[in-house]
């Protein structure tokens, strides 16, 4: 009966420490690390259901004026490989909600090429505006190609991102900027 007893507890005391190391990975929020390089950094993260912790971050580069052509070239490295792919965007601010609609009739083009450090591909995406995907909340737009616009982030990797634009009249007077993503979603 004392053996019984001992080995009950101990499968307690198993049983309790697997509970607070669970607890504390869904319900602890640490701190994303910053990345180095180009562009402003934010920390995403957030609860959601259950206080159930659901990480993310963002890297905005400058913002640029949608009627006019723009080639711009960033480099960073450090990104946080927090489980969820990272994504490179166009993203575009729409304070009147104008682009909730249709946008497949844009003929502007976006091409967006993230290189590594041995200069290879990692992301490579070129198209029509309107051929994009835009997925938004509130006065953000973020255009993508399904499958294509996202990688694996590696934290020890140094990478190039290579961005041009070529306007469509319709978007004059419209801000963008060239947006890098991961996680943070429900």
């Amino acid at each position: 009966m004392n053996q019984r007893r001992v080995v009950g507890n101990g499968l307690l005391v198993v049983v309790l420490f697997a509970c607070v190391g669970i607890g504390r990975s869904l319900f602890w929020m640490p701190a994303i690390a910053s990345h180095h390089g180009d562009g402003v950094f934010h920390d995403l993260s957030r609860r959601g259901v259950l206080s159930v912790v659901i990480p993310g971050y963002s890297i905005s580069m400058p913002g640029f004026d949608l009627g006019k052509p723009h080639r711009a070239e960033y480099r960073f490295g450090g990104l946080a490989n927090i489980g969820p792919k990272c994504g490179v965007h166009l993203a575009i601010r729409d304070h009147t909600g104008r682009w909730w609609i249709e946008t497949r009739h844009l003929n502007g083009s976006v091409h967006l090429e993230l290189l590594n450090s041995h200069g290879q591909p990692v992301v490579n995406v070129s198209g029509r505006l309107g051929d994009y995907t835009w997925w938004g909340f509130s006065d953000l737009h973020v255009l993508y190609q399904r499958d294509k616009s996202f990688f694996k982030p590696d934290s020890k990797e140094e990478y190039c991102l290579r961005f041009s634009y070529e306007p469509d009249p319709a978007l004059a007077g419209y801000k963008g900027f060239v947006y890098v993503r991961s996680g943070g979603n429900k």
